[in-house]
């Protein structure tokens, strides 16, 4: 199921493979995916808190700065 990301770092899903900047995800389940993708990714305030996320946007400010 396709999934509507907040995350500017949410790349895509296929076969199961969550694809992010950061990296591949591939989890045991689709409640475990669920757990994941619903909490981070595709929500609209927490996706901020993802622990990816953060470390995307501290690449990028030293990269930039």
């Amino acid at each position: 199921m396709p999934v509507a990301a907040m995350c500017p770092y949410f790349q895509y899903e296929k076969e199961g493979i969550t694809h992010c900047e950061c990296g591949e995800l591939k989890f045991p389940d689709l409640r475990s995916r669920r757990q994941i993708v619903y909490a981070f990714c595709a929500h609209p305030t927490d996706y901020k808190l993802c622990p990816f996320k953060l470390a995307l946007d501290g690449y990028y400010e030293r990269r930039y700065q």
